[in-house]
């Protein structure tokens, strides 16, 4: 497991997970706001990422599964209370973590889903995604079919959206221009494992989704609270809703939004 090592002190810390085929920078400036809390932060890179992606093509949802459980088991022997807080693919495995690690029992942990792609019905993908679950019988071609990034790269803002489109063309090491088509089966997997059991979600969620997410529509929000809700007798999950961003909402026109709804939900921790 290949994390970056984090701040210490106090009796609570947030565990941030990036999205798929990104690392800690998928989170913008969070880190750094959440830090001005006096909140350490813990960072932890997921297997398979942060090199080059083809090393993603021998990852399995279990290995993601893992290296979380083993990051939160290792932060719960130092702190009283860990947030989870999770951007994509992150905020699932963040969901997983909050329904089988416990996060909550103590009342005071928070769980943070930040655009979560329950639903890959966002409005740029290709009418022909149906396609991949027929694609994924074929292990070689699974393996070595790319999946590119491609424009609007999950941003609204044009000029910021140019930049991306740059740093690709050059080869960016904060996240893969492509991942393997085997690596969105792996997604795929998530995806169902974290519909099943939301009423075991114990801990005060705040999930944050842009209505223009052109990944996941705000069906993927609105799932996860109702499910969570109907079970609670007071309600444990609020969804602040983004007029004017994409998928990446950290660094798009609403990061400072975020930044704000983010550490007023742990304020209250």
């Amino acid at each position: 497991m290949n994390d970056q090592p984090e701040n210490t002190g106090g009796a609570e810390v947030v565990l941030l997970i990036h999205g798929l085929g990104g690392t800690r920078h998928d989170l913008g400036r969070l880190e750094s706001r959440i830090a001005a809390m006096g909140i350490p932060t813990a960072d932890l890179m997921l297997p398979g990422h942060g090199s080059h992606p083809h090393h993603l093509r021998d990852i399995s949802l279990d290995a993601w599964l893992d290296a979380v459980r083993q990051k939160l088991a290792a932060l719960r022997q130092r702190y009283q209370t860990v947030h989870v807080m999770g951007m994509c693919m992150g905020a699932l495995l963040a969901l997983e973590a909050a329904k089988l690690g416990g996060l909550g029992r103590n009342g005071r942990d928070r769980l943070i889903l930040l655009a979560p792609p329950l639903f890959l019905d966002g409005w740029s993908l290709p009418w022909y995604r149906s396609v991949r679950y027929l694609l994924y019988r074929i292990p070689l071609l699974a393996r070595y079919l790319r999946i590119n990034e491609r424009s609007p790269y999950g941003v609204k803002n044009k000029r910021l959206r140019t930049v991306l489109e740059q740093k690709f063309s050059r080869g960016n090491s904060r996240h893969y221009a492509w991942v393997p088509l085997s690596t969105i089966r792996e997604l795929d997997r998530l995806r169902v494992s974290a519909m099943q059991d939301l009423e075991c979600v114990q801990c005060s969620t705040l999930i944050i989704h842009a209505v223009d997410d052109e990944l996941t529509s705000l069906k993927s929000a609105q799932y996860i609270r109702h499910r969570v809700n109907r079970e609670q007798t007071k309600p444990k999950v609020r969804l602040a809703v983004l007029a004017d961003s994409y998928h990446m909402i950290c660094i798009d026109n609403e990061h400072e939004e975020v930044a704000r709804q983010v550490t007023a939900f742990l304020a209250t921790a």
